[in-house]
């Protein structure tokens, strides 16, 4: 009997396509509407968007570098990408991690997340030298990018916990400098530099003394000892200011800060030349402490040079 089953069907399939179709075709089929392949993707991008890829991806290798710096190996830059710009279209997010997973590939395989303290992460990014001398260069990235980029140093460093002991303030740049220039020369004479270079560097890490934090004059860093305090610091890191936080050392008192900071120099090689360059001439010396990495900013020596303008060449004068 005919039951009818291979009659044609009404109503059930159409050979003409509606415009509805035609857009959901662009949308779902694999062969059809957006380019298969990433050079297609990119060609079909105006100059605008080109360059705003370009931007976006930059910043992404510099979160993911800062990240690998810290040993942090918990994400690809699918996910990278996704924790820095989830304000953008999925799409776009996809093109940046096929870009840089085509350009720059990982050479690791992104793990769960392991537990460190942040003195160990500080440790571990400020042990890399391309990390300690930035280019100079000013800033230029825009608003959303520096927000992304600091979300993602925000959780590779987490915020302080541990609380600063009691510490030394001076109320103005006069009590400062009467207060904290005999052992400003101590250190100097021991040392071989000018006394002003270590007045000027303590001057400006501390703010003339008015904000200090565990009694920390010269900025130094625990770099993995105990007894370390979290404070939220900025760096600039390949020509961008970037907010994290790292770990400090901790005083008894503001001269034995300077003290250790004369330890400090001596205990590090990297500091060879800026002692060597000669107590006489603090050009060369100011030039050697810039190369020699102790800030990231990349024009600290210059700050250095108009606080030393400020400093009389004996104590009393002006």
């Amino acid at each position: 009997m005919d039951t009818g089953l291979m009659q044609p069907q009404p109503n059930r399939t159409t050979t003409t396509s509606s415009p509805l179709l035609e857009q959901f075709r662009a949308i779902l089929s694999p062969t059809g509407g957006s380019p298969r392949t990433l050079e297609e993707k990119l060609a079909a991008l105006s100059d605008t968007e080109l360059n705003s890829i370009m931007q976006t991806a930059k910043f992404v290798q510099m979160a993911m570098a800062m990240k690998v710096a810290a040993d942090d190996k918990t994400m690809g830059w699918a996910d990278l990408v996704q924790s820095m710009y989830r304000g953008i279209s999925i799409d776009r997010r996809s093109l940046i991690s096929q870009l840089l997973e085509v350009i720059d590939p990982l050479d690791f395989v992104p793990q769960p997340k392991a537990q460190k303290s942040s003195q160990e992460m500080g440790q571990a990014i400020y042990d890399r030298p391309e990390f300690i001398v930035a280019p100079v260069t000013e800033p230029t990235a825009d608003d959303q990018s520096a927000s992304a980029l600091e979300s993602v140093l925000a959780d590779t460093f987490p915020e302080p916990r541990s609380k600063p002991q009691s510490s030394t303030t001076f109320a103005n740049k006069d009590e400062f400098i009467k207060a904290m220039t005999p052992v400003a020369k101590e250190v100097a004479a021991d040392l071989g530099i000018s006394h002003k270079i270590v007045l000027a560097q303590a001057a400006l890490e501390s703010g003339w003394g008015s904000k200090v934090k565990g009694n920390n004059l010269m900025g130094i860093k625990s770099h993995g000892e105990e007894g370390g305090l979290d404070v939220v610091t900025h760096e600039v890191v390949n020509g961008k200011r970037v907010k994290l936080t790292d770990s400090f050392r901790q005083y008894d008192s503001p001269e034995d800060s300077i003290r250790g900071y004369g330890k400090f120099l001596k205990a590090n090689s990297r500091y060879k030349h800026f002692l060597r360059a000669g107590a006489e001439n603090e050009d060369a010396q100011l030039s050697a402490l810039q190369t020699s990495g102790y800030a990231t900013d990349p024009v600290y020596s210059q700050k250095l040079k108009n606080i030393i303008k400020g400093i009389p060449d004996e104590q009393g004068e002006t």
